[in-house]
């Protein structure tokens, strides 16, 4: 009997965990995709129909790795301090680097295209993401990122954090895929 038990519970565990992960569930919903370069795929290609923002966007995949909000807060957290110079004031931001994000995704590679919800898109280099000096954050000045703001999930380092940077150009806010080549 027990043994019985044991084998339906590792059963269930194990549809659980093979089950793709790209809806999340309505408590805690997918809120990061990462295509391309991805070792171990949790999901499968772009639905068009289910996936409506990224078909808009035109984006093709044929794999992912998702990620929750939760999945990113149990990553090791990081904060983060910057003031650019049209900021009206120093903002402190804390997520988990980009660097671990992508560790976690199983992806590597050269080129990193880091995409926000409304397309932008900005590109940046392998040795960018290894110098580790961006993170995606979950709260600024100790409030969650939401929808309408910057968030859930904003790309966010101080000035130097990647080659070439100017200003906050490349610090792509409502950011829902990083796709990597």
């Amino acid at each position: 009997m027990v043994r019985k038990i044991l084998f339906t519970l590792a059963l269930l565990v194990g549809v659980h965990l093979a089950a793709p992960a790209q809806a999340g569930n309505a408590a805690d919903p997918v809120v990061l995709t990462v295509t391309g370069n991805v070792a171990n795929p949790n999901r499968g290609a772009l639905d068009e129909f289910d996936d409506q923002v990224f078909a808009h966007l035109q984006v093709k995949f044929d794999k992912g790795f998702t990620f929750t909000l939760s999945d990113l807060k149990a990553l090791p957290q990081r904060t983060e301090k910057a003031k650019y110079p049209e900021w009206p004031r120093e903002v402190s931001a804390t997520g988990p680097s980009l660097k671990d994000v992508l560790k976690a995704a199983g992806a590597e590679g050269k080129k990193i295209l880091v995409q926000a919800s409304d397309g932008y898109a900005p590109e940046f280099t392998g040795a960018d993401v290894e110098a580790d000096k961006l993170i995606l954050a979950l709260e600024a000045d100790g409030k969650p990122l939401y929808m309408g703001g910057r968030g859930p999930l904003w790309l966010f380092g101080p000035m130097g954090s990647y080659a070439g940077q100017e200003a906050d150009e490349g610090l792509a806010f409502a950011v829902i895929r990083i796709d990597v080549q």
